[in-house]
């Protein structure tokens, strides 16, 4: 076997083991991603949903953002 040979073979294998290590990632991605966000209803933005945990770990910002920029601008800063 030449130096060529031994590259192209070399190459090869690298491309398997790529597509080999996509293919687990694929089927692995639901068990190792984190937990779906929780979705909620926003208060006072008729319509809207929001990130339950931003929600509570900061109410007061959420209203205050919605008395000064409105519902949509209250509802993205608190979308997941």
């Amino acid at each position: 076997m030449t130096k060529d040979d031994e590259k192209v073979v070399g190459g090869a294998a690298a491309v398997a083991m790529l597509a080999v290590g996509a293919v687990i990632s694929y089927f692995l991605w639901p068990v190792a991603a984190p937990a779906a966000v929780v979705m909620t209803k926003a208060p006072g933005a008729a319509g809207f949903l929001i990130s339950r945990a931003a929600f509570l770990a900061n109410p007061k910002l959420y209203f205050a953002l919605l008395r000064t920029a409105g519902a949509a601008a209250a509802a993205a800063a608190f979308a997941a």
